[in-house]
């Protein structure tokens, strides 16, 4: 009965959330954001101009095309950008093979499209790390779990603005339940996929690759299917245009000058710090999770340094859109998997994880002060306060990952170990 009414409970608080969440990305966060403004316009129509016509999307034709509905006129040249590129594709070519049914639709027909595949992709997201974790929770825990993801913020910002992060996310979720079937072929073939936005696997890669070369004869063919399927997109992409990857690589260069293409370090350390910074902190997470190259794809401690890995991403790539933070969700999983490990544990593994609840739960929190306030006052004397639910946006990740740290640290031993491997329910 207890446990019932404490999942009751959760439920209702993920209700309230969610909805507090919804009404601030909608009538606070995205008040007066152009109508046509979109995410996914430009990664769209590239794709259409690529694989209908043949055209180059990394041209400055294109761009200017993607620039006139977005924003209404081209962008003038400039010294950080010459050519007039900003807001336009700077996906890899192979990205248009992701959206390929969606160029033979009217925009607001692929809108439609990706608001659907994007909600189902976040859920599948969350259904394959709950099992990647052996999570089992009840129909009741599941909803209220749903609810505070598709009800948080960088899911409704990604929603909000079309961002493929999304689904780019989704792909890494299940390359992490295809490991933990042991059916690595379609696991190498999914993380490839997941390479369209290459900023998401900086870490992964190299992990798994180490962790392959761990038991060669075993996991080999997870290097061998990922290498034989990006071979297949890059060739495919040059097929189709010849030139269009040295293109990408040439946007690549120019995305850190006509955008705010910064890391949280270079915002931490300055930009010169920054990328020297990322490089250790990638380096150093990579040899405190080298003892867990042997562990099994099944065990809940190989999701755990995983999630640690993807937390260290968010870190270190270039950019501080909070939609990217989808890929802390396997990280507050595990710490949840771990939370009666980490009790047991020193101080600061106790302490750490609390400041990334914390951290977590604040935007909630002021999403829903902002819809109290709102009872009194009209939206439009509540954008002065609009920042306030991003306040711990920037801390987040780093809390995330040295909570994760610490869990990684604590299970280190065989009573560690044994604890995060017992099948869970959820809390």
């Amino acid at each position: 009965m207890i446990s019932i009414t404490k999942s009751v409970l959760w439920l209702i608080l993920s209700i309230v959330s969610a909805g507090s969440m919804v009404y601030y990305v909608i009538e606070i966060w995205g008040y007066g954001q152009p109508a046509h403004f979109s995410d996914l316009y430009a990664p769209w129509w590239g794709s259409h101009e690529l694989l209908l016509h043949k055209r180059n999307p990394y041209s400055p034709a294109v761009a200017h095309e993607i620039q006139t509905v977005i924003y209404g006129a081209p962008v003038n040249p400039s010294a950080a950008d010459p050519s007039g590129m900003a807001g336009g594709f700077a996906y890899p070519p192979y990205a248009a093979f992701l959206l390929w049914p969606a160029v033979y639709m009217s925009f607001s027909a692929a809108q439609k499209l990706f608001l659907c595949a994007s909600v189902l992709a976040v859920l599948l997201s969350l259904a394959f790390w709950l099992r990647a974790l052996s999570f089992r929770p009840s129909p009741l825990q599941w909803l209220t779990f749903a609810l505070f993801v598709l009800g948080s913020f960088p899911v409704l910002q990604g929603l909000e603005l079309q961002n493929l992060s999304l689904i780019a996310s989704a792909l890494i979720a299940v390359t992490a339940i295809l490991l933990s079937r042991d059916h690595l072929v379609l696991a190498g073939i999914f993380l490839a996929a997941s390479t369209f936005k290459p900023q998401f696997t900086v870490a992964l890669i190299p992990w798994l690759v180490l962790w392959s070369f761990a038991d060669w004869h075993r996991r080999r063919s997870l290097v061998w299917s990922f290498l034989l399927a990006m071979l297949f997109l890059v060739l495919a992409s040059e097929w189709l245009l010849p030139g269009s990857i040295s293109g990408f690589l040439h946007i690549v260069r120019a995305y850190r000058h006509y955008t705010y293409g910064h890391s949280l370090l270079d915002v931490w350390l300055t930009p010169t710090l920054g990328p020297f910074a990322s490089a250790i902190l990638l380096v150093s997470g990579l040899t405190w999770c080298w003892p867990d190259r042997s562990q099994s794809a099944d065990s809940p401690r190989f999701i755990a340094v995983i999630s640690l890995l993807l937390a260290a991403t968010i870190v270190v790539i270039p950019t501080l859109a909070p939609h990217a933070q989808l890929l802390l969700l396997p990280g507050f999983l595990s710490l949840l998997r771990g939370k009666a490990l980490l009790l047991r544990s020193d101080s600061v593994a106790r302490v750490v994880p609390v400041a990334a609840w914390a951290l977590l739960a604040w935007p909630w929190v002021a999403a829903f002060g902002l819809l109290a306030a709102s009872l009194r006052h009209p939206p439009g004397k509540l954008l002065a306060f609009w920042e306030v639910p991003l306040y711990t946006s920037p801390l987040l990740p780093l809390a995330v990952l040295l909570a994760l740290g610490c869990l990684v640290r604590s299970t280190s031993g065989p009573v560690g170990q044994e604890v995060l491997g017992t099948p869970s329910a959820a809390p």
